[in-house]
């Protein structure tokens, strides 16, 4: 006699609450215990694939959801190893060093956080990469201030905070397309709407970077850290303003608006002949660089400490960490858990477009606390509140705006994310950086102050909200 075929069982409210519950229970041990983000995501993935099986859920349908998920990171991803093999190549070739250098030589002690923040952002406008801008012009920077004697922790955080304002606007940006792909929304109108938030908050940014580098630019500035850094990068590369022409060639195919992959391996690609000519070395030594990261053995722990990383194989961890998170999204896609939560708890929490914009921004929150990924909180919430943005006669463009404010800029901020594990591998430091990404806490408060308002709120015909919206 043929075995009937069970049918996948639809979780109860509770069901689905436990079933989240256990999740967030198996990561938050794993990083207790200590066994790293990707491991702690390896535990909160297996009681994810757990749950769809308990509600019958097939292996087959459990498994093309995560593939899907997985598939949806896969031009990041491609970004992210091509990012490692230009940032072997950048160093072995001299751009980060000579950027290092010449930091070193103009900065004034009391600029250079607000520098920092500026001159990041500048460079993830124009790369669309936040992890681009965070393993150049960041790690340069860092050099720079830490040679002055600022804490690392604070110069992380004004790197970061530079770096995820071009995350966020930039249109070569994969966040900026992925939220105007996923809520239907113009990317330039998306972009426009970014400003209402992002703009004031960057100019509080620079007001509280600048404070903090007369705060620490007023004590004794190491002179000798400075001459001895500046001394042994000249001693070890050719350093010049020619060395900086792989970082320009970046801005320039931003400009030219080719597309990230093939612009960013463009740059790469120049990058490793342009190291030959300008160091003097090998193909061989260029490609190792570029494959296992470059070895700075100067004995001058700053320096060493700044430029021994890159390559392609420094990326991994980050690579797995964001293929298990999404197993882990898929496999609580394919349970059902989610669409019982969205249904039953969060969509009855909307009763009017203030509660809308800050119930999206609660979602996109969970979503990214639960999976660790960025992407994942973009597409899950312009699925879930797409239609509802538009039952309640407010523009897609708020929505992808109050997406990328959560989900992209509190991405770094949270542990185990893999824009957190990315930020810390490349500067080499904990997250003691997280209370000085000040732009990461400030955008999401103008996001809410413009829901309450109704200033930079828009109806579905493109006409202004106006500030007589009731709660």
């Amino acid at each position: 006699m043929k075995k009937e075929k069970r049918e996948p069982r639809i979780p109860s409210l509770a069901e689905a609450c436990i079933a989240l519950i256990l999740v967030c229970a198996a990561i938050v041990t794993g990083l207790q215990l200590g066994i790293g983000s990707q491991m702690a995501l390896f535990l909160g993935a297996c009681t994810a694939i757990a749950a769809a099986l308990y509600f019958r859920v097939p292996w087959e349908q459990i498994q093309g959801e995560f593939l899907r998920v997985i598939s949806d990171s896969l031009i990041p991803l491609i970004i992210l190893m091509v990012v490692g093999i230009m940032v072997g190549a950048w160093i072995i070739g001299g751009t980060v060093p000579s950027l290092m250098y010449f930091g070193l030589k103009l900065c004034s002690p009391y600029i250079v956080l607000p520098l920092t923040f500026v001159l990041c952002a500048v460079m993830s406008v124009f790369t669309g990469t936040s992890f681009g801008s965070i393993a150049t012009m960041g790690l340069a920077l860092t050099g720079v201030a830490m040679g002055i004697g600022i804490p690392l922790p604070v110069v992380a955080g004004a790197v970061i905070s530079g770096a995820y304002f071009g995350d966020k606007l930039s249109p070569m940006s994969d966040s900026t397309n992925l939220a105007s792909a996923m809520t239907g929304a113009n990317l330039y109108e998306h972009i426009g709407s970014m400003m209402y938030t992002t703009l004031p908050a960057t100019l509080i940014c620079l007001i509280l970077y600048a404070v903090l580098g007369f705060k620490f630019g007023a004590n004794a500035m190491d002179d000798s850290n400075i001459i001895l850094m500046m001394d042994t990068l000249e001693g070890t590369f050719h350093i010049s303003l020619v060395a900086i022409v792989p970082a320009v060639l970046m801005l320039v195919v931003s400009v030219l608006k080719i597309p990230a992959i093939l612009g960013l391996s463009i740059c790469a690609l120049f990058s490793i002949v342009f190291a030959m000519i300008m160091q003097g070395i090998t193909f061989t030594e260029v490609m190792s660089a570029c494959f296992s990261g470059y070895v700075s053995e100067t004995g001058v722990a700053l320096v060493d400490t700044i430029l021994t990383r890159g390559g392609l194989t420094s990326m991994m961890n980050t690579v797995a960490l964001v293929m298990i998170a999404g197993i882990m999204g898929g496999a609580l896609n394919a349970s059902g858990v989610m669409k019982v939560f969205e249904e039953k708890i969060l969509l009855k929490m909307v009763k009017s477009v203030k509660s809308l914009v800050i119930t999206t921004m609660l979602y996109s929150y969970f979503i990214l606390i639960i999976s660790g990924s960025q992407p994942l909180g973009v597409v899950m919430g312009g699925a879930t509140f797409k239609d509802m943005y538009k039952k309640m006669d407010v523009h897609e463009k708020v929505l992808s705006r109050a997406l990328a404010d959560t989900s992209t800029l509190a991405a770094p901020l949270v542990p185990w994310s893999v824009a957190a594990a990315y930020a810390m591998g490349v500067l080499g430091v904990g997250l003691e950086y997280i209370p000085y990404a000040f732009l990461c806490f400030l955008v999401p408060i103008f996001t809410v102050i413009s829901a309450v308002t109704g200033f930079g709120m828009w109806r579905c015909d493109g006409s202004k909200i106006q500030k007589r919206v009731k709660v």
